[in-house]
């Protein structure tokens, strides 16, 4: 077994291939189900991944998963070295909710976990990992859109609703189908509808976008639900109120009207990204309209805004 210190300290390693991080989380959390192993390399093995920590947050997504509908249960101690590796791949920027976040969930466990249910045990891995995606992606493993200001919210709902999590996972498909390859049909499919294009074309174009478009387009193709529901109640007072409380705070009628027009040109956002007519100006390389569209996004939560400053209240353990 490799040293655990060490692994997590090349994490980033650009070569490193997927067998090979499975191989790692496998020595990190402790797991020692060799059929399971030779399992989850087979289904990930034509899953590409160009950046590492793509395949890191892929590879704990399908274990989780896997451990639950085979009915492998993570110890209080694996579930504490779950943890570890949350705490140790988040981006620098998101430490300090990273850390509070982590914390508590470890004094849960550890105050706990001999109380659980034990379905709720047996999810309690999923659950993490989906909290991993949520402060890196703004988005849980099904791609749900959560502000990450909502983070205990979402993490208590989920042991909560325990038996329905529990079902939702057991509706995953991992074994002949990669979660990886559904997600990317279904965003094909939703760029079908809401540009009016054929999915050849969309594919193509997507492909070659540069890896922040191509988070911004998935996001929103994973909120199109929200987008129908903005849709429907732009004319009418439900609309700023449900923004506002997606947002969690009061918002002017400027922020609204960013937040309406952004709702009306997502086929030409949609389009201008996937055609790059989108042209960088000025000295800070800044496309103005890009950026006012995707801001009126941020504020409805359908695209994670990389610029907001989380600042955590140890006493309420509550993002303000």
């Amino acid at each position: 077994m490799q040293n655990k210190h060490k692994i997590l300290q090349n994490w980033s390693n650009e070569k490193i291939s997927m067998n090979e991080i499975i191989n790692n989380i496998f020595d990190l959390i402790n797991l020692e189900d060799m059929e399971m192993k030779k399992n989850l390399v087979e289904i990930s093995r034509n899953i590409i991944h160009e950046n590492p920590s793509e395949k890191w947050f892929y590879a704990l997504k399908i274990i989780a998963i896997y451990s639950v509908k085979n009915k492998e249960f993570f110890s209080q101690s694996q579930l504490y070295d779950l943890l570890t590796i949350m705490s140790r791949i988040m981006d620098e920027r998101k430490k300090e909710v990273v850390n509070t976040t982590t914390f508590n969930i470890y004094r849960d466990i550890m105050e706990n976990y001999n109380k659980l249910n034990e379905n709720l045990k047996l999810i309690f891995p999923v659950i993490i990992v989906n909290l991993m995606y949520i402060i890196k992606y703004g988005q849980d493993i099904e791609g749900n859109s959560v502000n990450i200001f909502a983070i205990n919210s979402y993490y208590q709902s989920s042991k909560l609703n325990f038996e329905n999590e529990l079902k939702k996972i057991l509706s995953f498909k991992i074994e002949s189908n990669s979660i990886q390859d559904i997600r990317d049909n279904e965003i094909f499919e939703i760029l079908e509808k809401l540009t009016g294009r054929n999915e050849k074309d969309i594919r193509n174009a997507f492909l070659s976008l540069i890896e922040p478009d191509k988070q911004k387009i998935e996001n929103i193709c994973r909120n199109y639900h929200k987008l129908q529901e903005y849709s429907q109640l732009m004319y009418t007072q439900g609309f700023g109120e449900l923004i506002e409380k997606e947002a969690g705070r009061k918002l002017s009628g400027s922020q609204l009207q960013h937040a309406a027009n952004s709702i009306k040109k997502t086929k030409t956002y949609l389009e201008s990204i996937l055609d790059g007519s989108f042209v960088p100006k000025g000295k800070h390389g800044i496309n103005h309209i890009k950026h006012n569209l995707e801001y009126g996004f941020q504020l409805m939560g359908i695209i994670q805004s990389k610029r907001r400053k989380i600042i955590i209240d140890n006493n309420t353990s509550k993002v303000i």
